[in-house]
């Protein structure tokens, strides 16, 4: 039952295009300290399951988190991000993966 009162207490935030965008916004969120549960949705076709090994990580996926963190959630995931931001990220994580290629 309890169980059953958790899961009512979640509230659908947006549809992924993939995987990809999933874990990206999963990432987001977590930076803020949200939780997100991500469900690959189902297309509708004669066996899903076999669409989910097929596409993998095309498949769209359902994201939802808490229903009292959503409009905060939906704030973060709404916030533009600059080019500048985009490329110092980009640079920031090369600096990373190049340090940690040196050590090897």
């Amino acid at each position: 039952m309890d169980n059953q009162r958790d899961q009512n207490n979640w509230r659908y935030l947006k549809t992924a295009d993939n995987e990809f965008e999933f874990n990206i916004i999963k990432g987001k969120l977590k930076e803020s300290g949200i939780v997100c549960v991500g469900k690959g949705k189902d297309l509708g076709l004669i066996d899903s399951t076999l669409l989910n090994v097929i596409l993998g990580p095309c498949n769209p996926i359902d994201i939802k988190v808490p229903e009292d963190r959503y409009q905060e959630a939906l704030d973060i995931i709404n916030t533009q991000v600059s080019d500048e931001e985009l490329e110092k990220q980009a640079l920031d994580l090369g600096e990373t993966d190049n340090s940690e290629n040196e050590n090897d």
